[in-house]
């Protein structure tokens, strides 16, 4: 008997899953069947996306159904249960997500984003992705919230968070704060469309192409093949460039800076006539200028060029071929009036006055080197300049009544030559009115 109750156990559920994926298989066919027959792909992508999620959901469905059958304690059974329901909750979460994505994929199959004129088909499929996403984060909590509450410890969790909802909700409050911030911005994009997928942005300083907008950060591919990842309430609450937000047609400018030797008229028929038919399709014809905007400090006139191109990627390479091919016309033309930068070197004299104070300095640091007192003589020494030997009379402190007589060699110019001559010889007055070196 109880080897009987044992195989019970273990033959019904494995029947009833083996029955359910039978039924399965008959009923994926059945469906295929039937979708082959009609013309709409709607029906198709149907069997695909329900496939996996019915194979998961039969046999849980059987194995309830048989549950009661089996000889079992209630505890066991229970238990049992419990964790079959929680299978059968990620099935049909499972399911849910699944459908979702069939309806993205159905109303997104109208809408190509590969055409010329894309906005709506853009603005269609920003708006489905975003909605996709949001679906997703709902069905994900729903199931975790049923999955939970399945055990009766999740019921006494929950009353002692009521009983303590103050506290409890400003701490959840904070800790899901970016979440709920990015659900909401992620709610504004959709319904706003202050970017679309493919858009061509400059963000932060970064120019590159919307790739994609998920539910918390949109991914930015830079030209270089790069991928930045940016959250979406930074595209809410910042400022941003969208260069092809109702329309991708730009207009290109390029700057080229000329001499003004330059004939500008010659320069405009060079632009119009080689320069832009030449682009190989990169100019749509519809903007073209070419006129001096500005005059430099240094003299160089700013030519600037205009030329509209059907997006911002065909206008930057507009661009890159206007400086060069004006670059090589202004060369083979009027190679003069190409940019140069002119520096005039000139070489003077060191002044007089300090080439004397470095040979003093000179002077000084060879006497203390020797180890001469070079306190009483100093030898002011210049080019050209011949050295006169005059006597002085030097006052001593008040306590002293004599006077001594130096002699000091002092470098001077012609009038004070004249001067300290005249001074020796007594001819011309002391500071005090006397004559000569008595007059201190």
């Amino acid at each position: 008997m109880l080897i009987t109750e044992e195989w019970q156990r273990v033959m019904i559920p494995l029947g009833a899953v083996l029955a359910a994926w039978i039924v399965h298989l008959i009923v994926f066919l059945a469906m295929r069947w039937a979708a082959r027959q009609t013309p709409w792909p709607f029906d198709d992508d149907l069997v695909t996306y329900s496939k996996w999620p019915l194979f998961m959901l039969f046999p849980v469905i059987a194995i309830l159904i048989a549950l009661p059958h089996l000889n079992m304690s209630a505890e066991s059974y229970l238990d049992v249960r419990r964790g079959i329901l929680v299978v059968l909750i990620l099935g049909i979460g499972f399911l849910c997500t699944n459908m979702v994505r069939l309806g993205a994929l159905t109303i997104l199959r109208t809408h190509n984003v590969e055409s010329e004129n894309n906005l709506h088909a853009r603005i269609a499929h920003t708006q489905i992705q975003v909605f996709t996403r949001m679906c997703y984060g709902f069905v994900a909590i729903v199931c975790l919230a049923a999955i939970v509450f399945l055990f009766p410890l999740a019921w006494t969790i929950g009353a002692s968070l009521l009983a303590s909802a103050g506290m409890m909700g400003i701490i959840l409050g904070i800790a899901a704060k970016p979440m709920v911030e990015n659900s909401l911005s992620a709610f504004i994009i959709a319904v706003t469309q202050p970017v679309l997928l493919d858009d061509e942005v400059i963000i932060d300083g970064e120019y590159g192409r919307v790739e994609s907008i998920r539910s918390a950060f949109i991914v930015l591919r830079t030209w270089d093949a790069r991928r930045l990842i940016i959250p979406l309430s930074r595209i809410v609450s910042a400022t941003f460039e969208n260069w092809s937000r109702r329309s991708p047609w730009k207009i290109g400018t390029a700057f080229v800076y000329l001499d003004a030797s330059v004939s500008i008229p010659e320069l405009r028929a060079l632009f119009m006539d080689h320069v832009l038919p030449t682009s190989g399709g990169l100019w749509d014809g519809k903007v073209a200028n070419c006129a001096v905007t500005d005059v430099t400090n240094d003299g160089y006139l700013q030519v600037r060029f205009l030329a509209s191109a059907k997006d911002p990627s065909n206008a930057f390479d507009l661009r890159c071929h206007i400086r060069e091919k004006i670059i090589e016309g202004v060369g083979k033309r009027w190679p003069s009036a190409l940019c140069r930068r002119r520096i005039e070197v000139v070489t003077d004299p060191w002044p007089p006055s300090m080439e004397r104070k470095e040979i003093e300095r000179k002077e000084m640091m060879e006497r203390k080197d020797s180890g001469k007192d070079a306190s009483h003589v100093v030898r002011h020494a210049a080019p050209k300049e011949p050295l006169l030997e005059v006597p002085v009379s030097v006052a001593r402190p008040l306590s002293v009544d004599t006077a001594l007589t130096h002699r000091a060699t002092v470098a001077t110019s012609k009038p004070a030559k004249d001067f300290f001559r005249g001074l020796a010889r007594g001819e011309l007055d002391g500071p005090s009115g006397g004559h000569g070196h008595n007059g201190y």
